[in-house]
């Protein structure tokens, strides 16, 4: 029961950190009637765009809005797990397909599956069967691909490391190393609920010393704005993995 009540208030901090995530990047969307940058690299070849990019702001600002209430919450998970589970399919998987052997494409996969991935156990509530399964896995393999990326983009990650935090080369490496372990604890049903929470502590601690400081130095860069509703968004559904009842339950 303990454990039961510990999942329904992760759950519950998952919803409202994914709401933030997504509200924001809502937002940003409509003020500048544009895409989520790269991480909706959507071809200025489309017609329409600026309506369409629009029309994408105002679901993910709907998916965020929903998701702050109690009974509405299923429903606002469920549209940013189908939505950004669209981005996946259509915007970076033939990009990723087209290039395998380029680590940066499957990176870019990896961060709107994993959101997807996350936002759909939470749509949930408590269910598990085969398709919760199959996306506690590949939320699992997703957090091996990012550690990857620490490996292969080591200097950039590098770069992004807080300057007063000592010995940065070795802390990226480290938390790739995390990532890497965490993720095939994960996949592979290894202490999973453990594994979950301290990838969710990782990637919080993310959004707190790296994403949140950059946003703060550079208001105006919508980069840096945009890849902190992101990280707040990723951050929130690797706890609504922890939170989930698949997690608790070994499944």
């Amino acid at each position: 029961m303990a454990s039961r009540g510990r999942g329904q208030n992760r759950a519950a901090w998952a919803a409202a950190g994914m709401a933030v995530g997504l509200i924001g990047l809502g937002l940003l969307s409509l003020f500048y009637r544009d895409f989520a940058m790269v991480w909706q690299p959507v071809p200025r070849s489309w017609a329409n765009r600026s309506e369409l990019a629009t029309a994408s702001g105002l679901i993910l600002l709907a998916s965020g809005v929903m998701l702050l209430f109690r009974r509405a919450r299923p429903w606002g998970a469920a549209l940013a797990a189908a939505f950004i589970g669209l981005w996946v399919v259509v915007l970076h998987l033939p990009g990723a397909l087209a290039r395998p052997l380029v680590l940066g494409g499957w990176q870019a996969v990896c961060e709107s599956l994993a959101i997807a991935a996350g936002a759909y156990l939470a749509s949930r509530e408590g269910k598990t069967g085969p398709l919760e399964r199959v996306a506690v896995v590949a939320m699992g393999l997703c957090f091996v691909v990012f550690g990857a990326s620490h490996f292969v983009y080591a200097g950039f990650t590098t770069a992004m490391v807080p300057a007063w935090l000592p010995a940065r080369p070795q802390l990226t490496y480290l938390t790739g190393a995390i990532h890497v372990l965490a993720g095939l604890a994960v996949a592979f049903g290894m202490q999973r609920r453990w594994a979950a929470v301290v990838e969710a502590a990782m990637m919080s601690a993310f959004v707190l010393l790296v994403h949140i400081p950059r946003a703060f130095a550079h208001p105006a860069d919508r980069m840096e704005s945009t890849g902190l509703f992101i990280a707040i968004t990723l951050g929130a559904a690797v706890w609504a993995l922890a939170a989930s009842a698949a997690v608790r339950r070994g499944a």
